[in-house]
């Protein structure tokens, strides 16, 4: 016997959750596609086909899904004697393998695997984050003032700080303006998106990147920067954490930023953060 993988159906779907669930630091992009997308492909750029490892013994050790967008989203207790078999397995997909996200010891590997095997040609961006952990359960975080839920007809400014903060950050926008427009739709009508705004205009964003059971994970934390290191993104922070908890019931919260970007990490430490891990974000073509 060998290492297998299986795509995952209503007989092993609790068997699933329950390994993410395991890993939870880790595993919230996998836990918040799965519960708003599925279990298999579908229009979502967030969708695709979720697949279990198991071991020669049969008990399950992964979980992957590669994403429409062609973001490998992975996590396995084992790393190398399964590269090939995952490799394999996304070969079938009627997308290309174009990126990876997940725990940094494993995804590094893996991208180096790809990186010899041709599969990735040229890497477009390639971060080492600091992962922190937040449990909501023993902390208490008010509102803030100005600060609030984005709507509908705020579209045009998130828009522009959006691209701003993926610009500033080097991150890849492989989102048409259609699915730009729908993923944050998606979010306002979810109420996982929050903003600080000085009378009409918009300062300073921040959202929930995923959410699924009890866990939300923070992404998109941004401040025009002639508004920076007035507080305004703290005042986001604070509030998101305020309503996770109250609007969402959230027990624990994921939060990461790369390694260098020191005045993240301090913001995020000011507020009760403990430091889990490292996640990675790589992209390539």
């Amino acid at each position: 016997m060998s290492f297998s993988i299986e795509a995952v159906d209503q007989s092993t779907e609790s068997s699933m959750v329950d390994f993410l669930k395991q890993h939870e630091d880790y595993t919230l992009f996998l836990l918040g596609n799965y519960e708003n997308c599925g279990l298999t492909l579908a229009e979502s750029p967030l969708s695709g086909n979720y697949k279990i490892i198991r071991n020669p013994e049969g008990k399950v050790i992964g979980v992957f899904c590669l994403t429409k967008r062609g973001n490998l989203l992975i996590e396995s207790t084992i790393s190398a004697p399964v590269f090939d078999l995952v490799l394999s397995s996304c070969e079938e997909e009627s997308h290309p393998l174009k990126g990876i996200l997940g725990r940094w010891d494993l995804c590094k590997p893996f991208w180096d695997f790809l990186k010899n095997k041709q599969v990735i040609d040229q890497e477009v961006f390639t971060s080492k984050e600091v992962l922190y952990s937040i449990d909501l359960s023993t902390v208490q975080f008010e509102s803030q003032p100005n600060v609030r839920l984005l709507k509908q007809n705020d579209y045009i400014q998130w828009k522009s700080l959006r691209l701003d903060f993926l610009g500033e950050a080097g991150l890849p926008n492989d989102l048409t303006d259609d699915q730009l427009y729908q993923s944050y739709l998606d979010k306002t009508q979810r109420k996982i998106a929050w903003g600080y705004f000085i009378e009409d205009q918009l300062v300073s964003i921040a959202d929930l990147n995923a959410k699924a059971v009890d866990l939300g994970q923070v992404g998109g934390v941004y401040t025009i920067p002639a508004f920076r290191k007035r507080g305004y993104s703290r005042a986001v922070m604070k509030h998101l954490l305020a309503d996770s908890k109250k609007i969402h019931s959230i027990r624990k919260t994921i939060i990461f930023t790369g390694e260098k970007n020191l005045s993240a990490q301090k913001l995020y430490e000011s507020l009760g953060v403990s430091p889990v891990g490292h996640f990675a974000l790589l992209f390539g073509e």
